[in-house]
């Protein structure tokens, strides 16, 4: 990694959203008094449905107890507090104001789009932090034979054949962590090419687990079911703290990981799923490369550092070439999803994870390149396929209170299933 680019991707404050940035921002523009400006901005918060998670809420009504509107509160101060720090805004007394910057920011949000107020934000940030850099140099490193791709795979007991009930003694849950010892190493093995064995890790995992109270030494011992969730909980933290340190080389918390990952996905710089197909986990892969030049025309520059080394994002322009690439892998996506799924129309977001993947594009992108095609299709301008896209239940149609997979708009309508057909 280049020594010359100092990096803090540690230093950054915990929220996810760059629509936070904008919230806040518009705030002030309306606002001076710091408590007429939190109350604007839970306001406009709850408008954008931005959770504290990386996940958007799906209900906006809700009653905010002391708890939440705690976590309000530290939510903001952690937003005003970077925003701050880009110099966006300025405090004057009691007052807070909107810097130049900050006003030139706002002018770049057209009709509620904020994808060039996200990538002038980016620039301010890795300016102060440099985490894009270290965050891809360390993904193609960690794996380069394919290109940067990290797998944290996820698998509770229920998934590897042991249900809650059969979990009864210290004995049992030693067997569910070897069981997972192997089938991680499977995945290592297949997704990142090495063989390596977890025993030494695993062997630890249990001591950890036995000072903590959640599994006795002792293997016949009664397991508590009151701490099912507690253990699955510390596996599962055990797990991702060892992909990310010890097998990527990852030198921060978990935490700084998992915000600039979704804040990169954001911008397009790379790609955070917990949703591929038939992988239990999450994973995450570059869209964007770091280089002096390239020759490709898809590669946009976005950052330029002090090395003369440019972050390029693969964004590709819509052209003859690219609508046949794109049509071959949608076909290609569908079929291997219908091929477990059984059914005529499939999930959509599936399709998508898998196109995304293959041809190292955004779900921005995808969006954009699925709506020009069903276009195509609709005026019978594709000659081999024809494209259906329906919708089989709306988010707010379920339980659901976070939407965890961003939604598919095509003509301004949301759609999640897709059925394409073969035209002879």
């Amino acid at each position: 990694m280049d020594k010359l680019i100092s990096s803090k991707p540690q230093s950054v404050k915990r929220f996810y959203f760059f629509e936070y940035f904008y919230v806040l921002l518009k705030s002030i523009q309306l606002y001076s008094n710091e408590d007429e400006i939190f109350n604007h901005f839970i306001s406009l918060k709850h408008d954008y449905k931005l959770g504290e998670s990386k996940y958007k809420k799906l209900t906006i009504g809700e009653n905010v107890t002391s708890p939440k509107m705690a976590r309000y509160r530290y939510t903001f101060n952690q937003v005003l507090s970077e925003t701050s720090e880009y110099r966006l805004i300025k405090k004057r007394g009691a007052e807070y104001l909107l810097q130049s910057s900050g006003e030139e920011a706002l002018g770049l949000v057209k009709q509620d789009n904020l994808i060039d107020f996200n990538k002038y934000i980016f620039k301010l940030m890795e300016d102060k932090y440099h985490a894009f850099h270290y965050f891809l140099n360390m993904c193609y490193e960690a794996n380069t034979e394919k290109n940067g791709l990290l797998i944290f795979p996820i698998y509770s007991p229920s998934l590897l054949g042991f249900e809650r009930d059969s979990l009864k003694t210290s004995k049992d849950l030693r067997q569910y962590l070897n069981s997972l010892q192997k089938k991680m190493e499977q995945d290592i093995v297949l997704h990142l090419g090495k063989n390596i064995s977890l025993e030494k890790n695993n062997k630890d995992l249990v001591t950890k687990l036995i000072n903590a109270e959640l599994i006795s030494k002792d293997p016949l011992a009664l397991f508590d079911g009151e701490n099912f969730a507690a253990l699955v909980k510390r596996v599962r933290d055990f797990w991702v703290s060892y992909f990310l340190k010890e097998l990527y080389g990852y030198q921060y918390s978990n935490t700084t990981f998992e915000i600039w990952a979704y804040r990169g996905k954001q911008i397009g710089i790379l790609h955070a799923t917990e949703f591929y197909p038939n992988f239990n986990g999450k994973i995450v892969y570059p869209l964007s490369i770091l280089s002096e030049s390239v020759k490709s025309k898809d590669f946009k520059p976005l950052y330029k550092y002090t090395d003369n080394i440019q972050l390029l994002v693969h964004e590709p322009s819509w052209n003859e070439k690219i609508q046949e690439r794109f049509i071959d892998s949608l076909f290609n996506a569908y079929f291997d999803v219908r091929e477990t799924a059984r059914s005529y129309f499939v999930n959509l977001f599936s399709v998508r994870e898998i196109v995304c993947y293959n041809m190292k594009i955004s779900e921005d992108f995808f969006d954009r390149f699925l709506g020009n095609t069903y276009k195509l299709s609709l005026n019978q301008k594709i000659k081999r396929i024809r494209i259906s896209l329906e919708v089989d239940k709306l988010p707010e149609e379920t339980n659901a209170i976070y939407l965890k997979r961003a939604p598919v708009m095509v003509d301004g309508r949301y759609r999640n299933i897709i059925a394409i057909d073969r035209v002879s």
